[in-house]
């Protein structure tokens, strides 16, 4: 019987203290800082991320109506590591056969990729100011700002038309713990930020946007 050791040659990476305390997230992806070629290099590709990468491509396709993908692993599961390999494949076309192999046959170029982490409990127009701004579509939210007050599904579909749009949310239970505490009327932030995200997938899960 083989030792572990005799079966598995760990990359010389394993041995860089700098790269072993990295913790990548969203907003390395949304800032480019992360290198696509190096994070694959790095990455197996397990079977919920094929099931995960090949079902948002169909969507960005339209080949299928599902535009809404919980994940659900326990935390440390690799929730932020899928969705940044998601991202890097939404973003740079040229991965994808490499990545995906046989499994996918597509043609549609770049995808536009969004991404809000709910540890940015500092933003001033909320989750939705955050993805206007991103699209370079700030103008068109300008009357959920002040007050802010929570886009309908008639808006966002307006917001997000015109080509396919990948929006990752990670994080968001510091958001919402953060949130109570901001008074909006009546009401606080995390119960607008709800109706707004309720108002989001509903427009991301119809057919055509």
């Amino acid at each position: 019987m083989y030792t572990l050791k005799q079966c598995c040659s760990p990359r010389k990476s394993v041995f860089n203290a700098v790269r072993r305390d990295t913790v990548l997230d969203l907003t390395d992806l949304i800032s480019e800082k992360i290198d696509p070629e190096s994070f694959f290099e790095e990455n197996y590709r397990t079977d919920g991320m094929r099931r995960l990468l090949l079902g948002a491509f169909e969507r960005f396709e339209k080949k299928s109506d599902q535009g809404i993908f919980l994940l659900t692993q326990s935390m440390g599961g690799g929730k932020t590591h899928n969705m940044i390999a998601l991202g890097l494949l939404a973003k740079f076309p040229k991965l994808r056969e490499k990545v995906l192999s046989d499994d996918y046959r597509g043609e549609i170029g770049p995808v536009r990729v969004i991404g809000f982490t709910g540890r940015d409990t500092d933003e001033k127009y909320g989750i939705w100011g955050a993805i206007a701004q991103q699209l370079g579509k700030t103008e068109v939210f300008k009357d959920y700002y002040a007050p802010l007050s929570a886009p309908g599904p008639a808006a966002w579909i307006n917001l997000l038309k015109g080509e396919p749009i990948l929006i990752l949310l990670d994080e968001m239970p510091p958001y919402f713990e953060h949130a109570k505490a901001k008074t909006i009327g009546d009401s606080n932030l995390s119960t607008v930020t709800t109706t707004a995200l309720s108002n989001l997938l509903i427009a991301a899960n119809k057919a055509v946007l």
